[in-house]
């Protein structure tokens, strides 16, 4: 009976060990998952602020307003706000449509808007009547480098040089009508008024032909 009693007292305090190393080995296994957790869960995180700011960025960079003027051949000319990506067709319904007039075949209605940009929509017929006005109002090549021809211009022709007058311009006419046509520009001075000095003038607007 007597050894029991140091045994009984000896396992007491082995318990108490066994339950500080249990105690320990629990805390310090927690603390190593625990660790192990934190880089994963704050690597999600900042994946997560990355798309929210691209996400941002790119709402902010799509709701910037713009603004396209229409002119022409619609119902309701005049400056239009727009969001970013709208298509030309959508302009061209805030402006109330094409009229019947309108010549539609150069408008790319797919295209995008652009700020500052402007849509004019031409009349029927408009631009061929701009075609004709440049070229009636552009002189020919024919005209630039040749001159008026001496041998069949009129006294309305002739007198378009400077230098020659309606006088000037009759005799040059008469002269034809009873010599037959000049052989060249040097055969004005058998006409009076027209010297060496004023036909090397007219050498370079006159022209025998």
């Amino acid at each position: 009976m007597k050894r029991l009693i140091p045994l009984k007292k000896y396992s007491l305090y082995i318990g108490a060990g066994l339950m500080v190393v249990i105690i320990i080995t629990f805390f310090l296994f927690a603390g190593n998952r625990e660790s192990s957790r934190e880089p994963s869960v704050l690597k999600e995180d900042k994946d997560i602020q990355v798309t929210l700011e691209d996400k941002q960025e790119k709402t902010d960079h799509e709701s910037s307003p713009i603004f396209v003027e229409v002119k022409g051949a619609v119902k309701k000319p005049g400056v239009y706000k727009f969001q970013s990506g709208a298509r030309v067709e959508e302009a061209i319904r805030r402006a109330g449509g094409f009229t019947s007039k309108a010549d539609t075949i150069e408008i790319n209605q797919a295209a995008k808007l652009e700020d500052s940009m402007m849509i004019y929509v031409r009349k029927q017929g408009e631009a061929e009547r701009q075609t004709q006005i440049a070229a009636a109002d552009a002189p020919s090549g024919n005209e630039k480098s040749q001159g008026v021809n001496v041998n069949q211009a009129d006294a309305a022709e002739l007198q378009t040089i400077n230098g020659i007058g309606p006088a000037k311009a009759e005799a040059i006419i008469t002269y034809r009508e009873e010599h037959g046509e000049f052989q060249q520009i040097e055969d004005l001075r058998n006409i009076s008024g027209f010297g060496e000095k004023t036909i090397e003038r007219l050498k370079s607007e006159l022209t025998v032909k």
